[in-house]
């Protein structure tokens, strides 16, 4: 099966005219995609005009099906007038033939991760709204894929299984495309998300891998042990991001 994300941002106040058009338009065309298993819309949790569409298929070769047909472009052009504009320009003649400049909507970030078809990836938790999700981006050094998913499925998953709040969680292995791990979690509320990491389980566990994360998180990691300066951001960092599940619904 096939994990796919596609993000965007959209211009302030157009997120109800956003919900409504997924739910009608898109979801709606998505259930009747051969291939497609659920379809999900996701609005950022800490930035509100960020949306993610979250959706999950049988293999490639039905996302292929799909975006070959047209069927993505179509799509798009459903929320085209509500994205942000970019800071590009481009030129075009008007209709009295005079050059003008005009805004350039951005394109939607699509990423795919492959997951593992025996897994459980369609809990009733992600059918309805108003449940919470967390996606934790992991960079993996080479050789330490087996010891990292040890670990997650010991010690990580087992802890997340006793968590308050927690409903869900799995892991996605992205490590041959881009030596990342994707762990995916599902949540009753925000409130139990925010304990989770405020009173430092979530920093606890990812102690117990540290030694498996790529060689910049490490370094950063050993700089902030030893001075309470800041320092800049890593293209390997662990990056988090906290979505509030507006609507999701389970196709097959």
């Amino acid at each position: 099966m096939i994990l796919r994300i596609v993000k965007a941002s959209i211009r302030s106040g157009k997120g109800p005219a956003l919900e409504s058009v997924y739910q009608d338009d898109v979801m709606t065309g998505l259930e009747k995609t051969d291939g497609c298993l659920f379809a999900g819309l996701l609005q950022g949790l800490n930035s509100t005009q960020h949306y993610a569409s979250l959706t999950l298929w049988e293999s490639s070769d039905h996302i292929r099906n799909y975006t070959d047909s047209g069927s993505f472009d179509r799509n798009i052009e459903h929320i085209r007038d509500f994205l942000e504009e970019t800071s590009e320009w481009e030129i075009q003649l008007s209709r009295e033939d005079a050059i003008e400049y005009v805004p350039v909507k951005q394109k939607p970030i699509v990423k795919s991760y492959p997951v593992d078809a025996g897994g459980d990836y369609l809990p009733d938790y992600m059918e309805g709204s108003r449940r919470f999700m967390r996606m934790l981006s992991l960079k993996i050094k080479p050789g330490q894929e087996e010891e990292f998913k040890r670990i997650y499925k010991n010690d990580i998953q087992t802890t997340l299984k006793k968590t308050t709040g927690c409903r869900f969680s799995v892991l996605i292995d992205n490590t041959v495309k881009e030596r990342e791990f994707l762990s995916l979690s599902i949540w009753d509320d925000h409130e139990s998300v925010k304990l989770y990491e405020e009173q430092g389980e979530f920093s606890n566990l990812l102690k117990k891998v540290s030694h498996t994360l790529a060689n910049l998180y490490q370094w950063k990691m050993a700089l902030e042990s030893k001075s309470k300066s800041k320092y800049s951001v890593t293209s390997e960092d662990a990056e988090i991001s906290k979505y509030t599940l507006v609507a999701g619904k389970k196709f097959r």
